[in-house]
Order: C-alpha cells, then sequence, then structure tokens
C-alpha cells in the first residue's frame, strides 16, 4: 500500500497534535506551598528575633539616611545591614500591627485595613496629622532595605519590610502587601510580645526596645549599660545621661 503524501502544513498540524498529546500525559505539577506566618494568639505580636536583638528599630527619635548599607548594631549570631531612612519604635509598632493582620492569610496577598481602626488600635490619634504619620511610616518601611544574615547559618534574608500598599482616600481604607520571604525571617526564630505591656509603655522608646530585647531571650544576660546605649542605637552621648 503507498504511503499518503502529506503537504508541509498537515505535517505541522500533526507535530502540534503529538506534542499536545504528550503534555496531556505529563503529571500536572503541585501547586506553590502557601507561605503563612503561624497564627500566634491575638494578645501577642510575633517578632522576628533579629529584629528584637539590634539597633534596626532604635530608640531615637532622630532619623538619619544611610545611602549606601550601613552595619547595624546587633547581638553576635546577626550581621544587619540597612539603606534608607532610619526606624524607631514607632515604626515597629506600626510593623507589628501589620504583620499581626497578615498572619491571617498567605503572605503575598494582600492586607486590608481601615486607617481610623488601625491608629486606633495602635491607641494613636486619628486626626490629620496622625494619618499623615501613618503615610511616612509606611513610605519609611517600604523605603528601606534591610539585610539580615545568620552568621552561624550562613543564610541572609535581603528586602523592605512592607512590599507596598493601595490606598483609597475617600473610603480611608488601605491594601498592604509584604514579600512571601518573610516567613523565613520568622523561620530563623521570633518570640511573641505581649502587646498589652508594650502599648503600656507609652512613649518610652527606650522601655518599648528594652522589653522586646529581653522577652527574645529565655534568660536574661548581664550587659553592659554602654552595650545596651549601642544596641538601642541612643544618641545619648553621655552614659551618665542614659
Amino acid at each position: 500500500m503507498l504511503a499518503t503524501k502529506r503537504t508541509y502544513e498537515e505535517n505541522l498540524a500533526l507535530l502540534k497534535a503529538r506534542a499536545t498529546a504528550a503534555k496531556a500525559v505529563k503529571k500536572s505539577p503541585e501547586p506553590d506551598r502557601q507561605m503563612k506566618l503561624e497564627l500566634w494568639p491575638d494578645a501577642v505580636r510575633g517578632v522576628p528575633n533579629a529584629i528584637l536583638r539590634s539597633a534596626l528599630f532604635g530608640v531615637s527619635k532622630d532619623r538619619q539616611i544611610h545611602k549606601t548599607r550601613m552595619m547595624v548594631a546587633s547581638v553576635e549570631g546577626y550581621d544587619i545591614r540597612f539603606k534608607g531612612e532610619m526606624f524607631n519604635q514607632t515604626d515597629l509598632d506600626l510593623w507589628e500591627m501589620l504583620l499581626h493582620l497578615a498572619r491571617l492569610q498567605p503572605l503575598g496577598t494582600e492586607v486590608e485595613f481601615a486607617a481610623h481602626s488601625l491608629l486606633k488600635a495602635l491607641g494613636r490619634g486619628t486626626g490629620g496629622k496622625d494619618h499623615e504619620d501613618l503615610k511616612e511610616q509606611l513610605m519609611r518601611l517600604i523605603g528601606g532595605a534591610v539585610e539580615i544574615t545568620w552568621t552561624k547559618e550562613q543564610k541572609a534574608f535581603a528586602g523592605a519590610l512592607v512590599s507596598g500598599y493601595f490606598r483609597d482616600d475617600e473610603t480611608g481604607r488601605y491594601v498592604v502587601k509584604f514579600n512571601k520571604d518573610m516567613a523565613k525571617l520568622y523561620g530563623m526564630g521570633y518570640t511573641n510580645i505581649d502587646w498589652e505591656e508594650r502599648q503600656a509603655l507609652g512613649q518610652d522608646l527606650l522601655a518599648k526596645w528594652l522589653h522586646g530585647h529581653y522577652a527574645s531571650h529565655a534568660a536574661p544576660y548581664p550587659y553592659k549599660v554602654e552595650t545596651i546605649r549601642t544596641w538601642s542605637r541612643s544618641t545619648t552621648k553621655r552614659l551618665s545621661d542614659f
């Protein structure tokens, strides 16, 4: 029996059909595992130990701007560098609250909230200046580039602590997004901070830093006052004043 002569177009169509059939029998790829934070209780705020054991969120109200990667003081075991406008404990209050909301869903998805409700939950006012301060803090968290290296494990996290946000000025609602790699930052160790205790410290930034730092240790270490001044990034020059 003579073979039927096919045209170029017919051969091309046959090859495409065979390729489609081959793909159909291949095992379907498994969906990406959803990266989520631990579901800690509502009364606490989960904070990575690298944050609590360093000067990344300091106690100074003076905000220096670093145009190149600057080494941040920390306990042994961490190599932390930062580029951007420096954070302090008021920024940490906001970041803790945002991550508290983010823990309820996979990282990388949107976290939505009303600015008025968030400010009240933070114990702040809800006037025009308070809303402007919220915008500044969010932009500071987005703009600051953080690099944390765990020297013993030889692993590192680098990126912004908040990926971005969308704001609707008509409704006063925000939509904030976090990077999926935030889960890896928590995977290297974190501490549940008693939120009521932290809020009770008011505007005392040093008290808040000490509260978080010592909460991250199972047993307190005897540190020198000078060491605490360095790790908290205090700008108080005279040690006796500090």
